[in-house]
């Protein structure tokens, strides 16, 4: 269903249409904003449907241990091992948590270099994927889309639609300007892996929300050795994130071999710092 930008004419009209690409093409649940429990940065539900289908002895271990506070003791130790400062969702995503009593949970399966191992292939193939539109991250502030893997939230989307006079750059003025960094959702290593300010020729991203602070960089595939896009004889000129980047193969890639955490030192101050590393487009190649 191949559409073009002068047929979008609302925020909302663009919003729908990638929804529902992500739904037909891409195998995404679409879920309710009712969903989200702000306080965790996550779709409980779906987080604990992927569990029980894919760990049912470790959750069983944990209910003999934890009885009718399992679920909300995993969630604890889930949300505090992300806030760790050793660690951060990224690290948990990649490589799980590990309670007292050596139950392990794996939230994410990685994708197996071949698919000899059927069984790791399989585990990989039930990793989910969904997306909310309007989810209200705090009171009075909401987000136009959020992407999940496996109930967890691993990107936002602020959108604009050029047709009705706003384009990107009025999305990240919105990320620094008109919504607290300091959530679960938006906080730094925390929260979610990169944010996306998005019209309909042009997207830019930022890992490190910290309001006017906050540094976008082009996440476009470059046109003519320069920025920006080339033009899409078949449809919009964003369509490469859903088509290419936000694929259930194209995630884990990311996931597992190029986004980072990394703490680098200065050489002249001797200062630390802590950096969330995402590539651009044309870095992925």
């Amino acid at each position: 269903m191949a559409i073009k930008a002068g047929q979008l004419k609302e925020r909302a009209d663009y919003q729908a249409y990638i929804l529902e690409m992500l739904r037909k093409e891409n195998g995404y649940q679409v879920r309710p904003s009712t969903a989200y429990d702000p306080g965790y940065g996550m779709d409980v539900e779906l987080l604990f449907s992927f569990l029980q289908a894919t760990q049912p002895d470790a959750l069983a271990r944990l209910e003999k241990l934890y009885g009718d506070r399992t679920r909300q003791t995993i969630l604890n130790y889930i949300n505090n091992e992300v806030n760790k400062k050793s660690r951060s969702l990224l690290d948990v995503l990649k490589h799980g948590v590990e309670f007292d009593n050596g139950v392990s949970l794996t939230l994410m399966y990685r994708k197996p270099a071949t698919t000899f191992n059927q069984k790791a292939e399989a585990l990989y193939q039930q990793n989910v994927l969904s997306v909310m539109e309007e989810v209200w991250h705090k009171e009075g502030e909401r987000i136009d889309l959020v992407i999940f893997l496996n109930g967890i939230a691993i990107f936002t989307f602020e959108l604009k639609c050029n047709t009705s006079g706003q384009n990107y750059e009025d999305a990240i003025r919105q990320y620094k300007f008109e919504r607290d960094y300091k959530t679960r959702l938006l906080k730094f290593k925390a929260g979610c892996l990169a944010h996306f300010a998005m019209d309909l020729n042009e997207v830019d991203m930022c890992t490190n929300l910290k309001g006017k602070y906050s540094f976008f960089l082009p996440f476009n595939k470059g046109y003519n050795d320069g920025a920006g896009n080339p033009t899409n004889p078949d449809g919009l000129m964003t369509d490469y994130l859903w088509k290419d980047i936000l694929t259930k193969r194209k995630l884990s890639r990311i996931i597992e071999n190029y986004a980072q955490v990394i703490e680098e030192v200065d050489e002249d101050t001797k200062k630390k710092s802590v950096k969330q590393i995402f590539p651009r487009y044309h870095q992925l190649d």
